[in-house]
């Protein structure tokens, strides 16, 4: 039966038992060396890496929020900022409209007071007109009674004509 075994081994059917064991001690003795040599360090080397990144992602949760939280104050003051540009621009829109009202009040005001000064000179301007107007006429009179005293010696009837013509003439 050990040349049946033999054949058999031989043939490639059964493997060599005493190569078998060899390949099975061998295996078992590299499956502990390379568990305790190179297994327990990849392990620790992937958990300080999966602490790494766990930590990496917690880190970008909390900045995350933050960004959130600052984009938030940042929109709220940027609100703020637009309703007091809003107020300030309003106020100087306002304060442009009052200066123009004062411009526009100053300036009616000194229109009246150019066209009161024109209407007074005017007033001053005809007064004078016809007071010169009125003694020329008194002159022409006084030259028209000389004349009718001359040819005629009625005084009192003369002043009478004379008086009723500067009347005349003063309406």
């Amino acid at each position: 039966m050990k040349e049946v075994l033999d054949e058999i081994v031989n043939s490639g059917l059964i493997p060599n038992p005493i190569s078998f064991f060899a390949q099975l001690i061998s295996t078992i003795v590299l499956f502990f060396f390379l568990k305790s040599k190179v297994w327990k360090p990849m392990q620790a080397f992937l958990a300080k890496r999966k602490e790494v990144i766990v930590g990496e992602l917690e880190s970008a949760r909390t900045l995350n929020e933050e960004a959130k939280v600052n984009k938030a104050i940042s929109d709220e003051e940027l609100a703020n900022i637009k309703s007091e540009s809003i107020k300030l621009i309003d106020n100087a829109k306002k304060q442009a409209e009052d200066v123009r009202e004062n411009i526009i009040h100053e300036a009616e005001k000194e229109a009246a007071f150019i066209i009161e000064t024109a209407h007074q000179s005017m007033e001053k301007e005809r007064t004078s007109m016809e007071a010169q107007l009125k003694n020329q006429l008194v002159d022409i009179a006084f030259s028209a009674a000389e004349k009718i005293v001359q040819d005629n010696f009625d005084n009192n009837k003369n002043r009478q004509l004379i008086d009723k013509f500067i009347n005349e003439v003063g309406e």
